[in-house]
């Protein structure tokens, strides 16, 4: 029999496509952007994607996620997206005519340089995902998998294309070319998204709202926003650390790590985009502690999966990028420590969420945070990209220990020592690599493919869940 709940192989398969699909044209477009564009500019375009989840995490007032929390309990979902949308687009107009006004300081402080084409393609990539954020919220909730994922394609298959049209058509290989490619990319995300919702949109233009409604949904969102933001500086604060206190080289490196560590990235957004409307509808509905107990299990299992899968073949990315970014291989396990434990994060801390403490969340983001930015000014003028990649690794643990706690403390108590256990020899193994370096990396791949039997035994019952589950979604 089905089951009521549609957590099964085919849903998780159409959500997947798309980043599985991104990921694949993400490891061809880094590499090419690596060979044809200087380290300083690679380094720009990564303080430019943290300025655009800035903007981002701030103007939506943490509304994004009281849409997912209220989506499935809402009596009329238009007016929902509408009281949702609305309030930070319309402060965004606002900060976005007086950022026009200061382009030229703000430019400079953030890539080092003035070109006036910076400030206005800037500003339009920041307005175009803010949409495609509310709009890829509708195909998220309403599990049309198949269209969340063409969308998340489109993006990555332009930048690709573009890129290599610049480099075979011999133009300008210069940062302002890597704006315009992006600018393009987002706009084509924005109107893929507006065409496969074009029908919720416009039934929710016309949706009368209710002060009183919007004041519950920031009352619940206004929280999770701090509490995104305080996570933006968990993440951010080593790429500002290495603009700072390194040099824009080391920048590309770390910017190039993380870039391949998207491996990992792949299963927290997958993940992730599941599980939020997942868990919430199990709560309208009724909520059993085992199946959450088995999904933490299985979510360690395969976390740990995907971390020895990255340790076993860090050593190819030597092939596919210059020699200016040979340290990479010895990063990739630290990068891969902070979206895997995000995942695991999500799964153990879903209590915090579900009894709307979402303010303990926050203040876990900032200590972590604070942690994190003492040791990337510890670290990284020593260290540099290495410094920075276990400055977060080490942040991250705090930040997944403390939101793990936090929810056995306010909702209920389950087992957390296997958890620890593996989570800690990781994270042990990552940083052994890190500050090794070469010295280490001839024996990544053979302690990693020693260890493949050891996780297939030590995690014997929950694969066979999950073969399990796979095989009574597919019979049904």
């Amino acid at each position: 029999m089905k089951s009521d709940f549609d957590l099964n192989l085919k849903k998780i398969t159409a959500f997947a496509v798309g980043p599985l699909t991104s990921m694949l044209l993400g490891m061809v477009v880094v590499p090419v952007i690596a060979w044809a564009f200087r380290p300083e500019d690679v380094g720009r375009l990564a303080l430019f994607q943290l300025a655009l989840s800035l903007t981002l995490l701030f103007f939506t007032l943490g509304l994004d996620q009281a849409y997912i929390r209220e989506f499935h309990e809402s009596n009329d979902k238009y007016r929902l997206l509408k009281a949702t949308f609305l309030p930070g687009f319309s402060l965004l107009l606002i900060a976005v005519f007086f950022a026009a006004w200061f382009s030229v300081p703000l430019s400079i402080w953030i890539f080092g340089e003035y070109d006036p084409l910076y400030g206005w393609l800037s500003l339009f990539c920041i307005l175009s995902t803010y949409v495609s954020r509310y709009l890829s919220l509708i195909l998220r909730m309403e599990e049309r998998g198949l269209a969340f994922s063409l969308s998340q394609i489109i993006p990555k298959a332009l930048q690709l294309v573009l890129l290599l049209g610049t480099i075979l058509l011999g133009g300008p290989k210069t940062f302002s070319t890597l704006l315009v490619v992006w600018g393009i990319a987002n706009f084509a995300v924005v109107l893929a998204y507006a065409w496969n919702t074009r029908q919720q949109w416009l039934l929710a233009s016309g949706a009368a709202l209710k002060v009183a409604e919007i004041r519950l949904l920031l009352k619940f969102g206004v929280p999770l926003m701090f509490s995104g933001l305080a996570y933006w500086g968990l993440t951010a604060t080593s790429s500002l650390v290495l603009r700072s206190r390194s040099s824009f080289d080391e920048l590309a490196i770390f910017s190039v790590v993380n870039s391949f560590a998207s491996a990992a990235s792949v299963f927290q957004v997958v993940f992730s985009i599941i599980w939020a409307p997942t868990v919430y509808r199990w709560v309208a509905n009724g909520i059993e502690e085992a199946r959450l107990d088995a999904i933490r299990r299985q979510g360690l299992a395969v976390a740990c999966a995907i971390f020895i899968l990255i340790g076993s073949f860090s050593w190819f990315v030597d092939y596919l990028l210059p020699e200016h970014y040979l340290n990479v291989k010895n990063l990739l396990l630290c990068a891969a420590i902070p979206p895997l434990l995000y995942v695991l994060a999500d799964v153990t801390s879903i209590g915090v969420n579900i009894t709307r403490r979402t303010g303990l969340t926050m203040g876990v983001t900032l200590a972590a945070f604070l942690l994190n930015m003492l040791l990337n000014l510890w670290l990284v003028p020593k260290h540099g990209a290495a410094g920075a990649v276990m400055a977060n690794a080490i942040a991250y643990l705090i930040y997944f220990i403390g939101r793990t706690e936090a929810a056995a403390y306010v909702w209920c108590q389950f087992p957390r020592k296997k958890i620890y256990m593996f989570v800690g020899i990781g994270l042990i193994m990552a940083l052994i690599a890190a500050s090794g370096g070469h010295k280490f990396s001839a024996h990544y791949s053979l302690t990693m493919l020693i260890l493949v039997p050891v996780l297939a035994w030590s995690f014997r019952v929950e694969w066979t869940e999950i073969l399990a589950a796979a095989k009574l979604t597919k019979a049904s």
